[in-house]
């Protein structure tokens, strides 16, 4: 089980409809079919504030979300990553420029964590 960390809702609800349909609905997407799982993040941007992150769950949702909350095709050439820490708190998710090698995996995944997990 992840939970969502409780300051970034309150955040996302100051973003708008489309960030609250991210954080509903594509959160719960990736966690449940990830493309990858990776662990043991290596970028500063990547980590919790709080403490280190963990884990970063990573794949291409069926749709994105428009600033007005209505669906969309999902971004082309990006994939949406979901930052979990070690207490299983979703801390960040975003979209993200993927590998023009690996359409489904975040560009330089290779570099940018410690180990792949599937």
């Amino acid at each position: 089980m992840v939970l969502i960390s409780h300051d970034k809702l309150h955040a996302v609800k100051k973003l708008g409809a489309g960030h609250i349909q991210e954080a509903f609905y594509l959160v719960t997407h990736i966690l449940r079919k990830p493309s990858a799982i990776f662990e043991g993040l290596t970028q500063e941007e990547d980590e919790d504030r709080r403490g280190v992150g963990w884990r970063c769950y990573c794949g291409i949702p069926p749709h994105s979300y428009r600033t007005d909350g209505k669906e969309a095709p999902p971004y082309p050439r990006q994939v949406f990553m979901v930052f979990v820490n070690q207490d299983r708190v979703a801390y960040n998710w975003r979209w993200d420029k993927a590998d023009p090698d690996a359409p489904a995996l975040p560009r330089n995944h290779q570099t940018r964590f410690k180990r792949g997990l599937i």
